[in-house]
């Protein structure tokens, strides 16, 4: 049985976004409220695994050019930038995926997913040349936030995991296609949340 870790929690992470599947088991994955980074530590390791970007503050707003420029939405469809540092030992690739758990489906509507993307990388944007999976509205890379005119809040979740995997995967996986292939190999998962809001 494979042997999972176990996460020390800060006060100050306070939200129970949603499950990961770590070798058929669930993993809580915690976020922060607090304004700074969310991170979750490995009990025993000095730095947090965490995910920034400077085009959004954490749980604040996504630039308007983030925005779906299709369905009646008008942005520009473009990806903000995400950075990381404080990769667990071991990690050979990363996936990340951007889900909305605010839209009514079930599991949450899927907008970008990402994988095969190198060890080596500390930042990934919409022009990066990773292996781009299918997006819940049927697309390849990038789908952009595109909420009903309603005026409520969602919150936008990447999730960046750190994964032992070498073995390249095919391009167009569905987040329910990635998600089994890579649980196995997942040693670390960090998140950062952005909100957007249609008036």
């Amino acid at each position: 049985m494979q042997q999972h870790r176990f996460w020390r929690l800060s006060p100050r992470l306070v939200l129970v976004w949603g499950m990961l599947a770590f070798g058929g088991l669930a993993g809580l994955v915690i976020v922060s409220l607090s304004g700074r980074s969310a991170s979750a530590e490995p009990e025993g390791r000095a730095r947090p695994f965490t995910l920034t970007s400077p085009d959004f503050a954490e749980c604040s707003p996504l630039p308007h050019r983030s925005e779906l420029d299709r369905f009646g939405c008008d942005g520009r469809n473009a990806a903000p930038t995400l950075r990381w540092t404080g990769v667990p030992q071991g990690t050979t690739s990363f996936a990340l995926t951007m889900t909305d758990y605010d839209a009514p489906v079930a599991g949450g509507f899927h907008h970008w997913v990402v994988y095969n993307i190198p060890a080596n990388a500390e930042m990934l944007n919409g022009f990066s040349r990773f292996t781009q999976g299918l997006n819940s509205f049927g697309f390849s890379g990038f789908g952009g936030p595109c909420p009903p005119a309603d005026g409520q809040i969602h919150h936008y979740i990447f999730t960046l995991y750190a994964l032992t995997a070498t073995a390249p995967l095919k391009a167009g996986l569905t987040y329910d296609e990635l998600i089994p292939l890579i649980s196995p190999e997942v040693i670390g998962a960090t998140v950062a949340i952005g909100t957007f809001a249609r008036r």
